[in-house]
């Protein structure tokens, strides 16, 4: 519905706020002019990103950023936790990426890498106690790339597998790394996959983190 999709566009509007505002407070405190040019360069690529997603939610115009174009599937990835990169450190979080650079896709990479930022976004909390290891992977899978998030962070317990891309759908507990939020995260990841004519799978146990795929065509 109507409703169901502006809440979403919010949930993701209000992440990349988080961002610009972790990249602006960055830039302040940085004594160097290549980082502090670095810090305002991924602000302004946030604040893109979300006048996109304000300009969809009014049904004015689309940016030529929101339209499917073939794009180097690596790219979007690193342009995701780039975005993060402070922040993971900052929680002690190691990252590891395993990338085949030359898998293309046909998707909008606006959303595409929102989807990434999502998962990421979703593994650096389920990490939030003690750090511990994000593993990213894009290789691939016969005519599909697939786009793998994985964590070691808390893991999702059996009862919850089913429902995790349900609208609205939250698990109020420690024990699963889906905690909080408005519960429509991993629904949006699931929507934009499959209109990518892909998907998302995920495989987890409690206590031994959890792994996302976005798995979409590969380009002709």
């Amino acid at each position: 519905t109507l409703g169901t999709l502006s809440m979403g566009m919010a949930h993701e509007f209000n992440n990349l706020l988080m961002t610009i505002i972790n990249q602006a407070d960055m830039a302040l405190i940085s004594d160097r002019e290549e980082k502090m040019r670095q810090a305002l360069e991924k602000t302004m690529t946030c604040g893109e990103q979300a006048s996109t997603m304000i300009r969809s939610m009014l049904g004015f115009a689309k940016s030529t950023d929101n339209a499917t174009r073939r794009v180097v599937a690596a790219e979007l990835m690193t342009d995701a936790v780039s975005l993060l990169g402070r922040d993971l450190k900052k929680d002690g979080i190691k990252v590891e990426c395993e990338f085949d650079e030359s898998l293309q896709v046909d998707v909008a990479p606006t959303e595409m890498t929102q989807v990434l930022l999502n998962l990421i976004i979703n593994a650096r909390h389920a990490m939030s106690d003690g750090g511990g290891t994000l593993h990213l992977r894009v290789y691939g899978d016969d005519s599909y790339v697939s786009l793998e998030v994985a964590d070691t962070g808390v893991g999702i317990d059996a009862e919850h597998m089913g429902m995790l891309f349900e609208p609205f759908f939250t698990a109020r507990q420690e024990s699963s790394a889906v905690v909080g939020g408005t519960g429509l995260g991993l629904w949006l990841v699931r929507t934009i996959a499959r209109n990518c004519n892909g998907d998302v799978s995920v495989v987890s146990r409690p206590g031994q983190g959890a792994t996302f795929t976005v798995y979409v065509p590969e380009a002709d």
